[in-house]
C-alpha cells in the first residue's frame, strides 16, 4: 500500500509525537496567505454570494478542496493492473482540518457521513480529525471574485447545474434552457487550458439563450509540486460542494448533473480485480449521500440529482440534434486526460471517455461534427501503447459485446450487485433496474453497429495490412476482446518478464529456482504487480502444496521453472504434469513460467502442449 499520508491544512502545525503523525508522511495544505499552495476563486459572482456565504459553507468548500487536493497530489501507483487483494493502488488518507463551525463538523454524524461518501467514491481510506479555526484566518472574501451585476435575476432557480463542458452537461443545459428556465452553469477549472474551451462553449451557449444563463467559474487548483494524479476519483464531491456554495447563496433547491447511466452506474468492464477502479463519480448512491451531507450542512432538503441515468452517450449526442445545436459539438471536451494535453488538441484519443464519444457519435449519425483532427490518436485507427491504453480499448470492446450478447435476463445476473447497488434508494427498485438493464443492452447493440461500420469502412486497410497492429480495430479483428481478463493478465506478466529478466540476469544467471523467484518478484513489483508469495495452500491427495504465485482476484496460480542444464528437462516436465493435475483438479487457472536461457527447449510448441491441452493453463518462456 502506498505510504499513509496525513494533511495538515489552514496553517494547522501538529507538535512532534502528535499520535495524528504516527506512521504517516506529513503534507501541508493552505488556501490562505503568501504559502497557499491550494487556490480557490469563484468569479463572476453577485454580492449576494458574500451575504449568505456562511462560516458553514466556507467549511464545507475548504474541506472539498483539501480532499481533492490531495487526492490529485498523491500517485496511486505506476499501473491500474495490480492484483493483490492489499492492493497498492488504494490509498490512507487523514485530514488535520481547521474549521468555524466546529460543532458541526466534529460530530460523528457528519464524520462519519463524509467518510462514507470519500471511501464509496474512491475506495481509499479516510479519517477526520477538526480543530476551531483561529479567528485571524476567518476571512472569507479572498474567494469570491464580484461579477459587473446591478441586478441579479437569476434568485431561487430550481437546480444549479454542474457544467463541465462536456457533451452530457451541454445537452442537459440546451434541455433545460429549451424549457424557458434561467440557468446558473458552475464550472471546475483546475488548469487554464480546460478554461479557455469552457468559455467558448459558453459564449457559443449564450447566443441560442441571451438573457437565460450565467456562468460561474471557479478555480480549485494545487501547486504542481505536489504531485499529479489523474484518475481524481473525489472529484463529484468538490464540484457538488462548489454547486451546493453556490445553491445556498441563490436559494436554488439542489445541485444537478447531466451525465449519461453507463459511466454514472459504471458497471465493471473487467473482471473483478478492477472493480475497485471504477469511478463512481455520479453514481445513485454517490448523489444520495452527497445529498444526505449538504441537507445537513444547509439545514433544508437538498437535492443532488442526475436525469439522465437511464441514458446512453448515444441517447445524449441525439438530444443534442434533436434540438438542433450540433454547430457546438466542437466546442465540447470529453477527454479524461484534458488537463495535460495541448490547446490544438483537445482529446486524446485513448481513455475510456474519447473512445465513448467516437462510438457515440457514430451511432447517432454524427460521426463528421466531431473533428478527428481534435485527437492525438484515432479511436479507431490510431496506435495504442503497451498495457493501459490497450486494455483500455479491449475492455471497452469486450464489455459492450458482453451488453450486445447477453440476454436481459443473464446481464441481471451478471450485474446484480451493481444493479441492487444502483437502486438502492429508489422507490420503484424493479421498475427502474429493468430500465438499467434495458439501457445497457442499447449501449451494447450500438457499439457493435458501429464497429461493423468501422471495420467495413477500413476493410482495404485490414486486408492490406497497414492499419497499426495496436489500433482498437485491429485488436477487434484479432478477437483480443473475446480472450478472457486472466489470459491477457498473464501475457502482460510474461510480457514484463520477457523484457526485465535477461537484462537482470545478463551477467549472473540465478543460483536456483528460489533464487529466479526473488528476481521475477522485484521486476513485477517494479512495474506494478505485487503477487502473493507461496500461496494459498491446499490439499492434494494426502499432502499439502502451495504456488510460486497468487493472483486472487483472478484466480491464477503462477509457477516459475528454471531449465538450467539439459538433463533438467525431464525433471521439469514431470513437476508441470504433476502441476496440471493438482492445480486442474482444484479449478485454478495456471501460469507456467519457463526460463530457459540456454535455449535448451528446441521445440515451445511440443513442450507446452500438455499444458496447452487444459484452456484454463498457459505456458511463457523467458530468455
Amino acid at each position: 500500500m502506498i505510504e499513509p499520508r496525513l494533511f495538515a491544512c489552514s496553517g494547522m502545525k501538529l507538535p512532534t509525537g502528535d499520535p495524528l503523525l504516527a506512521g504517516r508522511k506529513l503534507i501541508e495544505l493552505d488556501s490562505v496567505g503568501h504559502e497557499a499552495n491550494v487556490n480557490i476563486r469563484f468569479e463572476n459572482v453577485a454580492k449576494v454570494f458574500n451575504k449568505h456565504l456562511s462560516n458553514r459553507l466556507v467549511d464545507l468548500l475548504e474541506i472539498a478542496a483539501y480532499v481533492f487536493s490531495a487526492d490529485c497530489a498523491t500517485s496511486r501507483g505506476t499501473e491500474w493492473t495490480d492484483d493483490h487483494a492489499t492492493e497498492a493502488w488504494s490509498r490512507d488518507f487523514a485530514f488535520a482540518i481547521p474549521v468555524r463551525d466546529f460543532e458541526f463538523w466534529d460530530s460523528p454524524e457528519i464524520k462519519s457521513l463524509i467518510t462514507e461518501i470519500l471511501n464509496f467514491l474512491s475506495n481509499d481510506k479516510y479519517s477526520f480529525a477538526f480543530t476551531t479555526l483561529q479567528r485571524d484566518r476567518q476571512a472569507q472574501q479572498q474567494y469570491l471574485e464580484f461579477g459587473d451585476f446591478e441586478d441579479w435575476p437569476f434568485y431561487e432557480p430550481d437546480r444549479v447545474l454542474m457544467f463541465s463542458g462536456g457533451l452530457d452537461s451541454l445537452a442537459g443545459s440546451i434541455e433545460t434552457a429549451r424549457d424557458g428556465g434561467k440557468l446558473v452553469l458552475v464550472s471546475h477549472r483546475p488548469v487554464s487550458t480546460l478554461d479557455s474551451r469552457q468559455r467558448q462553449l459558453f459564449h457559443e451557449l449564450r447566443k441560442e439563450f441571451p438573457n437565460q444563463l450565467v456562468h460561474i467559474p471557479v478555480w480549485i487548483n494545487k501547486e504542481t509540486a505536489l504531485g499529479r494524479e489523474p484518475t481524481q476519483r473525489t472529484r463529484s464531491f468538490l464540484y457538488s460542494a462548489l454547486g451546493t456554495v453556490v445553491a445556498e447563496s441563490i436559494q436554488a433547491r439542489g445541485v444537478r448533473f447531466f451525465e449519461n447511466g453507463i459511466v454514472s452506474l459504471n458497471f465493471p468492464v473487467a473482471d473483478e480485480a478492477l472493480r475497485a477502479r471504477a469511478s463512481r463519480t455520479t453514481h445513485p448512491a454517490a448523489l444520495h449521500l452527497l445529498g444526505q451531507l449538504y441537507s445537513k450542512v444547509t439545514g433544508r432538503e437538498f437535492a443532488v440529482d442526475n436525469p439522465y441515468l437511464l441514458k446512453t452517450k448515444a441517447d445524449v449526442v441525439a438530444v443534442l440534434s434533436a434540438h438542433n445545436v450540433t454547430h457546438l459539438i466542437g466546442y465540447t471536451c470529453s477527454c479524461a486526460h484534458s488537463m495535460f494535453k495541448s490547446r490544438t488538441q483537445w482529446h486524446c484519443g485513448t481513455c475510456s471517455q474519447c473512445i465513448d464519444r467516437r462510438f457515440a457519435m457514430a451511432a447517432a449519425g454524427l460521426f463528421a461534427c466531431d473533428s478527428v483532427t481534435d485527437y492525438v490518436s484515432d479511436v479507431f485507427v490510431g496506435p495504442r501503447k503497451e498495457g493501459q491504453e490497450k486494455n483500455m480499448a479491449v475492455d471497452y470492446v469486450r464489455h459492450a459485446t458482453e451488453l450486445h450478447c447477453r440476454s436481459d435476463a443473464e446481464l441481471a445476473a451478471i450485474f446484480n450487485t451493481e444493479l441492487c447497488r444502483a437502486v438502492r434508494y429508489e422507490s420503484k427498485r424493479s421498475e427502474t433496474a429493468e430500465k438499467i438493464v434495458a439501457m445497457h443492452k442499447r449501449h451494447g447493440e450500438a457499439v457493435a453497429r458501429v464497429l461493423q461500420e468501422q471495420i467495413a469502412a477500413h476493410a482495404s486497410n485490414i486486408v492490406e495490412g497497414t492499419i497499426d497492429e495496436t489500433a482498437l480495430l485491429a485488436l477487434v479483428v484479432g478477437r483480443k476482446h473475446l480472450e478472457p481478463i486472466w489470459k491477457r493478465f498473464c501475457d502482460r506478466l510474461i510480457h514484463i518478464l520477457q523484457k526485465g529478466v535477461p537484462v537482470a540476469c545478463s551477467t549472473h544467471k540465478p543460483q536456483d529456482e528460489p533464487h529466479l523467484q526473488e528476481i521475477c518478484d522485484g521486476i513485477l513489483k517494479s512495474n506494478g504487480h505485487d503477487l502473493a508469495r507461496e500461496f494459498p495452500f491446499m490439499r492434494w491427495s494426502s499432502s499439502l502444496t502451495k504456488p510460486d504465485w497468487y493472483v486472487e482476484p483472478l484466480g491464477v496460480l503462477v509457477e516459475a521453472k528454471y531449465v538450467r542444464k539439459k538433463s533438467d528437462l525431464r525433471q521439469i516436465s514431470e513437476s508441470i504434469a504433476a502441476d496440471i493435475t493438482k492445480y486442474g483438479d482444484n479449478n485454478f487457472k495456471v501460469l507456467f513460467l519457463v526460463y530457459d536461457p540456454q535455449h535448451l527447449i528446441n521445440d515451445e510448441s511440443q513442450f507446452s502442449a500438455p499444458i496447452r491441452a487444459r484452456d484454463t493453463m498457459i505456458a511463457g518462456f523467458v530468455r
